[in-house]
């Protein structure tokens, strides 16, 4: 059984805090000064807008209320519908549509070959940390974002190992090029 103390100690008083700088700073400004002052400075009327490129993860209900505002390019009517006509993975096929019968497709990522090229970038990141397909699926549905099947998945390896082969022999000749001049 452990001792008890028959000390008890004094509680320590404060004496402020002695380990901040007491020099006070007189050119003191806070960001939202800064913010102002570089809207105060320019025109207003100039934007710098940079071209958006890459892949980017939305809520279809935000989208959803975009394209509600805009207006038909046929009818000049607002309202108009996306809807999805496919998915194939992370790649997504839409349509928007307007009452007046106008209606153009786009999918959600450029395709390449007719071929989605995000769900192998997919699986060549999970392969790069050296996860696979059930780590994708964790995550993909944690984010709430639609997930390749598991057969896909083993397609976009297969078609990674056949790059990565391609890739080696190539560098294997150039060395032995190398090597014999």
């Amino acid at each position: 059984m452990p001792k008890a103390r028959s000390k008890k100690f004094k509680k320590r008083s404060f004496h402020g805090n002695r380990h901040r700088n007491s020099v006070p700073k007189n050119n003191v400004s806070t960001a939202s000064a800064t913010k102002l002052n570089t809207l105060e400075s320019s025109d207003g009327l100039e934007y710098d807008f940079q071209e958006l490129k890459g892949n980017r993860i939305i809520d279809i209900q935000t989208l959803l209320g975009v394209f509600s505002i805009l207006s038909c390019p046929k009818c000049f009517a607002t309202g108009l519908k996306l809807t999805e006509d496919s998915k194939e993975g992370l790649c997504s096929n839409f349509a928007i549509v307007c009452k007046c019968g106008f209606m153009a497709g786009f999918t959600s990522t450029p395709k390449e070959n007719k071929k989605c090229s995000l769900n192998t970038l997919l699986v060549f990141g999970l392969r790069l940390m050296g996860r696979g397909f059930s780590a994708g699926m964790k995550l993909l549905c944690t984010l709430n974002l639609p997930y390749v099947c598991k057969k896909t998945f083993r397609i976009h390896e297969l078609k990674l190992l056949e790059a990565v082969k391609y890739s080696c022999e190539e560098n294997m000749k150039a060395a032995s090029k190398e090597v014999q001049n």
